[in-house]
């Protein structure tokens, strides 16, 4: 059985933006670099990731916890993964509003399949 995934894509909004791909350009060097060897690890692991490094939120959508960012993702296509948000985490639970936008994103990406690939 295969554990790894296909790939790694950007949620695309209606403007031809991506909301995470945004974040990554803004936070440090430092932080851009834990976060992609934590999005290497979820194409190597897959569904088998789990605590400490992402964790289910609930309603399909996951978290991967690099530090204090987050960054929100669900499985598409069974062997794909989707970006959808990303945030500096500020508090101890995710904020109501952001799952809400995570989980509209990921209707989206089911209806439009608005996604891009990134390169690891």
């Amino acid at each position: 059985m295969r554990h790894g995934l296909s790939g790694i894509y950007y949620f695309i909004d209606k403007r031809g933006r991506s909301p995470v791909e945004e974040f990554l350009n803004i936070v440090t060097d430092k932080e851009k670099g834990k976060i992609f060897a934590y999005l290497v690890e979820l194409q190597r692991q897959g569904h088998n990731l789990r605590r400490p490094m992402a964790d289910y939120l609930g309603h399909g959508i996951y978290e991967l916890r690099p530090k204090d960012n987050r960054i929100f993702y669900f499985f598409f296509l069974e062997d794909a993964a989707v970006l959808v948000h990303a945030i500096k985490k500020k508090t101890d639970k995710v904020p109501e509003n952001d799952l809400c936008l995570c989980i509209n994103r990921k209707a989206q990406v089911e209806k439009y399949k608005n996604i891009e690939k990134i390169a690891l």
